[in-house]
């Protein structure tokens, strides 16, 4: 079926509701996409072996895609993400010569890291950079953002990570980057529980990187879905949980390294 005017239209619909930014309605754009969508079955959507779609069908298709991951990630669907980016995978690579790039390609190769890093899907995260081409990593700003934060995790610097949040490049990262906060700060926060048995409200505050006017209500309310008990004093108290397993005496572990000791003698 040759590409027709009414899918090229709704496409072009499509397109300008997601640019209305602030003002779009995401229920127009849901919308928009079924009918978008339900058209494109009838066109080769998917390119596969031995088929030949025209340059207009693959730009169609391509764009449609990429306002269906915007509009996912905008609410907070990831597994709805995953699925259009993995269709408009083959746009961006096997279809490259043919079209012309995309506006939004980085971004959204930037956001494919980005969901892949915030669920510590590290092993998939680094094969997705082994797929990008050298030039795209050190120079567009939106791949190189996931790259630092990557470094900034397993360096365990979160107070660069929750800076670097202040500087994302795009305002379509936000839902990735709240949970990418709220991971660090229950990481956080385990490791205050078990370091501390009292700590100040606005010590773990400080800890737990919350920020601004409303910062003291919204570190109780964390600690509030805790479990963490606020003592009339201010400070949060903790019940340290008795260590599991059992102890073994120095003497025992002495007379085992002497017997390791004779037997290595012996050996040689």
């Amino acid at each position: 079926m040759e590409l027709d005017k009414e899918t090229v239209q709704l496409r072009d619909q499509l397109y300008a509701e997601w640019n209305k930014g602030d003002g779009r309605n995401l229920e127009v754009v849901s919308r928009y996409l079924t009918q978008a969508k339900r058209r494109l079955i009838k066109l080769t959507f998917l390119p596969s072996l031995g088929s030949e779609p025209s340059v207009q069908e693959l730009a169609v298709a391509r764009d449609v895609l990429e306002i269906g991951c915007l509009w996912s990630m905008a609410r907070g669907d990831l597994a709805s993400f995953e699925r259009y980016m993995s269709q408009l995978r083959c746009y961006y690579f096997d279809y490259r010569a043919q079209l012309n790039d995309s506006p939004y390609m980085l971004e959204l190769l930037g956001m494919n890291l980005l969901t892949l890093l915030v669920q510590s899907r590290l092993a998939e995260f680094h094969t997705e950079l082994e797929l990008l081409p050298n030039e795209m990593l050190t120079e567009s700003v939106y791949l190189k953002y996931p790259v630092q934060l990557e470094q900034y995790l397993m360096e365990g610097c979160y107070n660069k990570v929750f800076a670097l949040r202040e500087m994302s490049p795009t305002r379509s990262y936000s839902p990735l980057l709240d949970i990418m906060a709220d991971t660090v700060r229950g990481e956080a926060a385990s490791c205050i529980e078990r370091a501390y048995t009292v700590i100040g409200v606005e010590e773990a505050k400080d800890m737990l990187f919350f920020r601004g006017g409303e910062a003291r209500e919204k570190v109780e309310q964390f600690a509030a879905g805790r479990s963490w008990q606020l003592s009339e004093s201010n400070q949060f108290v903790f019940q340290q949980a008795e260590p599991e397993g059992r102890y073994v005496s120095s003497n025992s572990l002495i007379g085992n390294a002497l017997t390791y000791a004779k037997e290595l003698e012996r050996i040689v």
